[in-house]
């Protein structure tokens, strides 16, 4: 098989970012927009040992399970892949890749996945977004990366943010232009305007983080203005400072140029002040019924202590502590754990304590802590071994995951396998479109007899 040699093939399957596998004598070659039953002529674009990458240059059969993308840039964006599948057959690829994950990292043969809670209407449901400003032919554009690239598509509609997101945006961009704020060029570190970062409550308050690379804008708070004139919802307008030349988007100073430097949101009932760098779900929606599924499989009573790993702004730690005897939120992050304290007095919660250190570390310092329940939501990198160990060792009754991750989840479950059962998982589409799926795990220790 060699670059650009065409064959005729069927996808007879989908990998778990959600691209085709089309077996050629069988050769896997994995092709982006291809669905199972469909066939295809392909063009082979890069060959390795094992596998190759194709494109499709003309299809012969369509699925029925194909729809028409209500996106007209969904073909060159990043930003969504599955909107050509149709919704339930997205809910159903992400079930049967869970379990071809938990199968082939974790060697787990046995879960049972309970169900995976999906969205009424899957569109506009992001509430935190991070759009990049660049140059093209002199002018200052935004808009999305287009896929595998830097290359900036300009933003007309998004179907995955909010409508007021977008237009915030574009208006920007039109503001800037009118300011003479020159947009960011990465190949020579040169321009004002990197990106923009917007945040959403559920009450539609919005912040408005605008990334500029250097300190000295003489335009900043006329453009401020000019936002809030137009956009009253806008409570929040910030700028960020960063110089580096590198994709990493926020930089470490910002200057409060209208409102206050939080929003404040809503979550099973309670209360949460989130700066702009704090981790929060992105889908409101589904972080409701995401955390009810938490509580739920954590069944809590006034006798319980938890600890909360891996706490961020302490939002589970919080809703848990309303119904706890103790709980302890564990945090690296400093700034998430003055923004939990915060969080806890806000909502008037004074039995719960944040820790700041690595779980896996201040763990062993509730050695004389009796731990009912954990309950843990780490990166995506999943846990540390030495945490894992800990929990086994301290015997705790009943563990929580939650992830983002299915791969490292499947990793740690096997490790945790030993001395847990795998009681339940539940999926929750946090992310419609996309290959992407949340997974929350209940384990119950095995009783020694």
């Amino acid at each position: 098989m060699k670059i650009n040699e065409k064959y005729q093939g069927e996808c007879v399957d989908l990998n778990h970012q959600g691209v085709g596998v089309v077996k050629i004598e069988g050769f896997p070659v994995f092709v982006e927009n291809m669905l199972v039953g469909e066939t295809a002529q392909i063009k082979i674009q890069k060959v390795e040992k094992s596998y190759a990458y194709g494109v499709v240059t003309k299809f012969l059969q369509l699925s029925e399970n194909r729809v028409a993308p209500i996106c007209p840039t969904y073909s060159e964006c990043g930003g969504c892949n599955l909107m050509h599948l149709d919704y339930p057959k997205q809910l159903d690829f992400k079930v049967k890749m869970a379990y071809e994950t938990f199968k082939r990292i974790g060697h787990l043969s046995d879960v049972k996945i309970n169900r995976i809670i999906g969205m009424e209407e899957p569109y506009y449901y992001r509430n935190k977004v991070q759009i990049p400003f660049g140059v093209e032919n002199e002018e200052i554009i935004c808009g999305f990366y287009k896929k595998k690239s830097h290359k900036i598509i300009s933003l007309n509609k998004c179907f995955i943010q909010p409508i007021e997101a977008t237009e915030i945006t574009k208006s920007i961009r039109a503001m800037a232009k009118e300011l003479g704020i020159s947009g960011y060029n990465e190949k020579d570190n040169k321009g004002i305007l990197r990106h923009v970062l917007i945040r959403k409550t559920y009450d539609n308050n919005y912040m408005v983080v605008i990334i500029t690379n250097g300190k000295n804008v003489e335009q900043k708070y006329e453009l401020a203005r000019m936002i809030v004139e137009k956009y009253p919802f806008v409570k929040s307008i910030i700028q960020n400072i960063n110089k580096e030349p590198f994709n990493i988007i926020l930089g470490k100073k910002s200057i409060i140029l209208y409102g206050k430097d939080y929003l404040t949101d809503v979550i099973c009932g309670l209360k949460f002040n989130l700066s702009y760098n704090a981790f929060f779900q992105t889908n409101h929606i589904q972080t409701e019924k995401l955390y009810q599924q938490v509580m739920d499989y954590a069944k809590i009573d006034d006798k319980d202590v938890v600890v909360d790993a891996y706490c961020g702004v302490g939002t589970i730690g919080i809703i848990l502590a309303k119904k706890a005897y103790k709980v302890y939120g564990i945090e690296i992050v400093e700034e998430a754990v003055n923004n939990a304290i915060e969080n806890a007095k806000l909502n008037n919660i004074k039995n719960i304590d944040f820790i700041l250190g690595k779980a896996e570390e201040e763990i062993f310092k509730l050695e004389n802590v009796n731990v009912d329940v954990m309950v843990m939501d780490p990166p995506r990198k999943g846990c540390e071994l030495s945490l894992l160990n800990a929990i086994k060792n301290k015997k705790v009754p009943r563990v929580v995951y939650v992830s983002c991750n299915v791969a490292t989840l499947a990793r740690d479950l096997e490790v945790l396998s030993s001395d847990y059962n795998i009681k339940d998982v539940t999926l929750i589409d946090m992310f419609p479109h996309t290959s992407e799926v949340e997974t929350v795990v209940l384990l119950e220790r095995i009783i020694e007899k």
